[in-house]
Formats: C-alpha cells, structure tokens, sequence
C-alpha cells in the first residue's frame, strides 16, 4: 500500500473509502465486516476525557485505559497473522530453541514479514489519524524484538498509542506484557512494552458490544471517483504527520472504533461503582464547552443530524429545542454517556447557561433518548 494515494477528485486518501462505508443510518461499518463499526470523532476528546475523570474522582485510571484497548489490538493483530505465522513466532522465541541453528535461519525471513506488517499497520494508523509512527532502534540492531520499541510523533492519545504498542507484541509473542511511555522530543515519545503481568482486576470484566443497526434515510452527495461523501471534503487528510483536520473548526479529528472506547467506560463503571456515568458525561460537559464557546450553536436538527451522520455517531431521528429543553433521540447511537455531555454542553452554549440538568437512555435496541432540562 502506497503510504498516500489520494481519491483524484476529492484529495482524501483511496483507502478510507475502500476500507470504510458511510452507510444511510448514520453509521460509519467496515466493508469487510459490517457488523462492526468507526467513528470520525475530535481525538482530543480521548485524552481530555480521561483526564476530566481523573480529576473529578481523584484516581489514576490510566491502567484501565491501556488494557481495555490493547485486548481490542490484540485481536486485531491476531486476525491479520495467520495462525500459523504466530505460532512460529511463539516457537522461535522460546529460550529452548531461538539460539539453534534451526531458529537462526528460520527467524530472518519471519521477521522480515513482521517488520512489513508493522509498516502497514503503522501506514493504516497515519491515515486514521493516530500520528506519524516510525520503527524503534531495535530493528536496526538485530535484536530478538524489535517490535517491542517504537516512535511516536503527535499521538492522537497518548494511552492508545501505548496499548496498541502492547496489544501488537503481545499478539507476536504470545506472552503477557506491559507498556511504558517516555518524551524524547517534542511531542515525540519511545514506548516499550516489556513482559509483565496486566493489572488482576481487569483480567475477566472486559464485555465486547455489538450493535443492531436500524435502517436509515440519509442521503449524502458522494465523490463520484471513490463514493466517499463529498461533505468529509472538510476534514483535511495530512498522512505525513498522521493527521486530521476539520478545516473550519480547527479541531484534530480520528477514526477509532468505538467499542474500544465504551469498554473503557464499562471498565471503570465496574471497577469504581455507579457514579461513573455522571462523572463520564460531567467531565465531557466541561471539555466540550471549553471547546466550543464563541462557536454558532444556535442551529437547527437537521444541521445536527448531518454531522452526527457524517461522524458515525447514529441517526438523529428527533430534535426539538426552545427556551426550557432539548430533546434528542438517536437511532443507532454508540458512545451514549459522551453523546449526553455533547448535548448538554451544546445545550448550554446556545442558551447562555451555566448548567442544565439531564435524563437519558439507552434502549436495547440501540436508541438512545437524550433530555436536556434548565
């Protein structure tokens, strides 16, 4: 895969568009499996979120963060190597054999394919928007693991980029590790992962969703080369930096799935008890009105509705506003807890208020009722 090959009408790299579909019920699915799906989301929110939550229950939760998506990576990765791959690589790593004659010879060509799996996966990582990914001094110097040190320029999280670190070696490996990070420039970081064993507490709780999508009725005007939506024209693609921009809001987006994000949130729910949910929403309340204050929110559903589709977020299939309440229902809808503290936050820009309170809820059947009350 050439690192950027661009659509030649609408400039956004051919990749996104044959990897990832906008569907017309506001879900952003792989195509090739679309039961699963992506969202475009400010990649700020990541980091500020965790650290809101922190600062509000006043614990760590950073090692939660990592193991949550770095089981998701693992799997990724596991998907990608064969398993007959993995289980040379398990074989030729055992101190029994990796000094025979043997695993010498065996070991050069197997690494060579690892080395070009992580320059995909780092290429593919760019083009999400996750940061400019480099290989780590260990591939120059004949080491047994190389992959176990890498470099990191402008990471989208911090937390992510680490667990993505883990969940790959631990996937080539076959061993349990951990992670460590450390600036060595400016916004430049090494992160290592070295054998350890994963916080206990994690180890059984970790609960994967799955989402039944709701047909839907959006339409979008499409890029008549690679059938993107000619609305993501707004999002400026820059693989050489691993970035993305909305060019009128400034902001720094990515496309991360959001499972990973939700099993998270579920984590610490689990680990810190009920009051997680009001401390999820709170902490991305005062984020998203630190972001969008001076900002035009004073705007219709349908502006809404199209740029919660446009983000993967769900369908929007109710807006109603004035002077006392909001009141949103969104099929389809993932992330529900940050979607309330948007809407609240949204909510109290508009009105010129301090704080609002709020209800909502999320069906089984994936809609998600959101109401915002002075």
């Amino acid at each position: 895969m050439k690192k950027f090959e661009p659509c030649p009408e609408c400039g956004i790299p051919l990749f996104i568009g044959r990897e990832l579909k906008w569907e017309d019920n506001g879900v952003i699915s792989l195509v090739r499996s679309p039961a699963n799906r992506m969202v475009l989301y400010e990649s700020r929110v990541i980091d500020s979120l965790f650290r809101g939550i922190e600062e509000l229950i006043g614990l760590p939760i950073e090692h939660i963060v990592i193991e949550s998506r770095a089981r998701e990576t693992k799997r990724f990765i596991e998907r990608q190597f064969p398993a007959w791959l993995r289980r040379t690589f398990h074989y030729l790593n055992r101190h029994n054999v990796r000094n025979s004659p043997l695993a010498v010879v065996a070991r050069k060509p197997i690494f060579r394919i690892a080395k070009l799996m992580a320059i995909r996966s780092m290429e593919i990582s760019e083009l999400y928007g996750y940061g400019r990914y480099m290989l780590g001094e260990l591939w120059k110097s004949g080491d047994r693991f190389p992959w176990r040190v890498n470099l990191i320029r402008n990471p989208y999280s911090l937390p992510f980029s680490a667990a993505d670190a883990l969940g790959t070696a631990e996937a080539l490996e076959g061993q349990e590790q951990w992670v460590k990070y450390e600036k060595i420039g400016e916004d430049v970081y090494r992160v290592t992962s070295y054998p350890a064993p994963h916080p206990v507490e994690l180890k059984e709780r970790l609960r994967r969703k799955r989402y039944a999508f709701k047909p839907g009725d959006i339409t979008y005007r499409r890029c008549a080369s690679c059938g993107l939506p000619k609305e993501l024209q707004r999002y400026r693609w820059d693989p050489e930096e691993g970035t993305i921009t909305d060019e009128e809001s400034g902001w720094r987006m990515a496309i991360f799935g959001p499972m990973a994000l939700e099993a998270v949130l579920d984590d610490l729910q689990a680990e810190l008890g009920e009051e997680v949910p009001r401390v999820v929403v709170e902490a991305e309340r005062r984020f998203v009105k630190s972001r969008v204050g001076g900002m035009n929110w004073r705007r219709g559903g349908t502006t809404f509705n199209r740029l919660c589709a446009l983000r993967g977020m769900g369908n929007i299939t109710l807006f109603e506003a004035d002077e006392n309440h909001l009141s949103i229902k969104i099929e389809n809808s993932c992330l529900p807890m940050l979607m309330v503290g948007m809407a609240q936050a949204i909510y109290e820009t508009a009105m010129n208020l301090e704080k609002t309170s709020y209800e909502w809820e999320q069906k089984e059947d994936g809609d998600l009722y959101i109401l915002v009350k002075r």
